[in-house]
């Protein structure tokens, strides 16, 4: 019975080695390789291949024991689809870097930037070793709490500890969503750190005249600049901006950006300031090919620095901490348009940002915004004359305030306030207009008596 049902798993499935490639000697050669791969079908009918491995991650390369680990896979499934066995449960034991390895191929399948999958994985790696992760079941809150405590122990900033957690956070979503590994998200119970209180990294903007000054001494490099300074393009954009991405002769001229070049994998547009595209126009060379680079090099960051120097601007810390870097220019963009008065909703379309807190908070250096200016624009109060009236109970009516007289019998002007100017005017004006005009009349009246005495109302 037993001999049986393994010829039946058998037929099922198979081990085979994969044939590959050796460009070893200068030359393409297919061969066999070393490591036996399993081949079977599972409950839907699908055909599946997969690599058979050792539970210490080797490959198998007898073939004894790669058909004793297909019988196990199969019967596992079969098991699986029998309700008899939990596949969360199970998943518990899964070595943390085939985790890894499979979250590595789902952000890879998304089109995700090399940059952005080494980075991503490399932090997983490292935040689980620290952390003494061995497998996924070990993955749990306080585990990863200890490797942020790390992180927080080597000096690095709350916004890079936040970073490694949404690494952690990210590899569990995906785990409970996408295969179905995790019953619940336990990334979710660790605190997010106050990024805001401890910035490391603080950029200012540049003004107007730093520009100015930049432009004049960088030769060659201006136009990098200027383009970064007037399209708030990130370095990366820059370096993989080609001719073919230009519109120059449009009434609107603009760069259309390809969802490969951009940070968000989107594709989108960037309207051009006139002046910069004709500088653009005149810069390309009558050859050049829709994927040639425009710019084929990009000031380094010493490079900035020298540049800098040479300009007079200083790139170190200022008395609040901010320092300026490539990055800044983009940071001056933005800047640049709440100084010109754009809208915030404006601003953020054109900086291609997804959250308008980040243009506000982030990329707008308040010291450049003209705050003043923009209170002299709210409008003057003028108070209704009737409305005023008929809440202080007047109802229009002139105030008459008793006369004062000196004890000597020489007679002053009475305070009349209502009796001063006629009835034109706010009642702000009418009360200057009276005190000016008593205070007149009270000058003449010392200079004839030559001072008074103790002054009394008249009964």
């Amino acid at each position: 019975m037993k001999q049986s049902n393994d010829r039946q798993r058998a037929a099922r499935g198979c081990v085979f080695k994969p044939v590959v490639i050796d460009h070893r000697g200068g030359r393409k050669r297919r061969r066999r390789g070393g490591y036996y791969w399993a081949k079977y079908r599972d409950d839907s009918g699908r055909v599946v291949r997969r690599a058979l491995k050792l539970s210490n991650g080797k490959g198998i390369a007898d073939k004894a024991v790669a058909e004793a680990e297909l019988r196990r896979l199969i019967t596992r499934m079969e098991r699986q689809a029998a309700g008899l066995v939990d596949a969360i449960v199970e998943s518990a034991r899964m070595p943390i870097r085939v985790v890894i390895a499979r979250y590595a191929r789902h952000l890879r399948a998304l089109r995700r930037t090399r940059e952005h999958v080494f980075k991503t994985i490399q932090r997983a790696k490292w935040l689980m070793e620290s952390a003494g992760v061995e497998t996924l079941g070990g993955l749990n809150a306080a585990s990863v709490s200890v490797g942020l405590d790390t992180l927080a122990g080597r000096n690095r900033a709350p916004k890079t500890i936040n970073e490694y957690r949404a690494v952690a956070f990210g590899m569990c979503q995906w785990a409970v969503k996408v295969v179905r590994i995790l019953d619940r998200n336990p990334i979710g119970a660790v605190p997010v750190r106050d990024s805001d209180a401890d910035k490391r990294k603080v950029r200012r903007a540049m003004t107007i005249e730093e520009a100015g000054r930049l432009l004049a001494v960088s030769g060659p490099r201006s136009l990098w600049y200027e383009t970064a300074l007037f399209t708030g393009l990130r370095v990366r954009e820059l370096q993989l901006l080609a001719w073919g991405d230009l519109v120059l002769d449009d009434p609107r001229p603009r760069i259309e950006l390809r969802a490969s070049t951009t940070k968000a994998r989107r594709a989108d547009f960037v309207p051009l300031k006139r002046s910069l595209a004709i500088k653009l126009g005149n810069a390309k060379p009558s050859l050049a090919a829709a994927t040639d680079r425009v710019f084929r090099t990009a000031p380094t960051r010493a490079t900035f620095r020298r540049d800098c120097t040479r300009a007079g601007i200083s790139y170190e810390a200022d008395d609040r901490g901010r320092t300026l870097d490539r990055r800044a220019l983009r940071t001056s963009f933005v800047t640049w348009l709440s100084m010109s008065g754009v809208d915030p909703r404006t601003a953020q379309q054109l900086a291609r940002h997804t959250d308008i807190e980040l243009t506000m908070r982030v990329y707008t250096d308040p010291r450049l915004i003209d705050t003043s200016t923009a209170i002299e624009r709210l409008p003057t109060l003028d108070p209704d004359e009737a409305v005023s009236a008929k809440a202080t109970g007047t109802y229009g009516a002139n105030v008459v305030v008793p006369p004062v007289v000196p004890t000597a019998a020489v007679s002053r002007p009475s305070l009349a306030i209502g009796g001063v100017g006629g009835s034109s005017g706010t009642p702000a004006q009418r009360l200057e207009m009276a005190i000016v005009g008593n205070e007149k009349q009270g000058a003449t009246t010392s200079r004839k008596i030559g001072g008074g005495g103790n002054r009394t109302p008249v009964p």
